[in-house]
């Protein structure tokens, strides 16, 4: 059985032989389950799979875990902090994206992703407009290109080679794909 891959390499649910282990993480949060099985996705979680704060480890029991939600018992417990934050996906942006989050005059800031003799090099430039495929079709990821400064980008070429400096971080200039 394969479990969520988000969960830490080395790391499994705790069973009722591992209750010193577990009674570290009285009071934070985790995942608790009956079945081992409903561990192989985190994300649904439902009648098989609970998240809800560790209360109480009993070693006299098999199952052993009980939450802090109504006090059900569960045979596995596995620490929220076991578990790794998903990889975020990203795609390039399509005209459309693009224009929804930027206007016209305000900067940009980017920066390419691999090195040039040694250094990373970055830019900020005012965001000017955009051109449109020939089809007219704007709402294709990666189709078409933005002008910044006195360059013309391909939505793709961006998404491929530069990073793009938002909320106090550089990020995939991109738009994140919602799953």
């Amino acid at each position: 059985m394969k479990l969520d891959p988000r969960i830490i390499e080395g790391k499994r649910p705790l069973d009722c032989l591992d209750v010193d282990i577990a009674k570290i993480y009285i009071g934070q949060k985790g995942y608790f389950a009956i079945c081992l099985c409903a561990f192989q996705d985190l994300k649904s979680i439902d009648y098989h799979l609970t998240y809800a704060t560790l209360k109480e480890v009993n070693s006299q029991k098999t199952m052993a875990f009980a939450d802090d939600f109504d006090g059900d018992e569960f045979s596995y417990f596995l620490p929220e902090e076991w578990v790794k934050e998903p990889e975020k996906k990203y795609r390039p942006f399509s005209i459309e994206d693009w224009k929804l989050k930027h206007s016209i005059g305000e900067t940009v800031l980017y920066r390419y992703k691999g090195t040039y003799c040694g250094d990373h090099s970055e830019a900020e430039l005012a965001y000017l407009g955009y051109i449109k495929p020939l089809d007219g079709i704007t709402d294709e990821a990666g189709k078409g290109q933005i002008v910044l400064g006195n360059n013309a980008h391909g939505l793709q070429n961006l998404f491929d080679d530069y990073e793009i400096w938002v909320d106090g971080g550089w990020k995939p200039f991109g738009i994140e794909i919602e799953e």
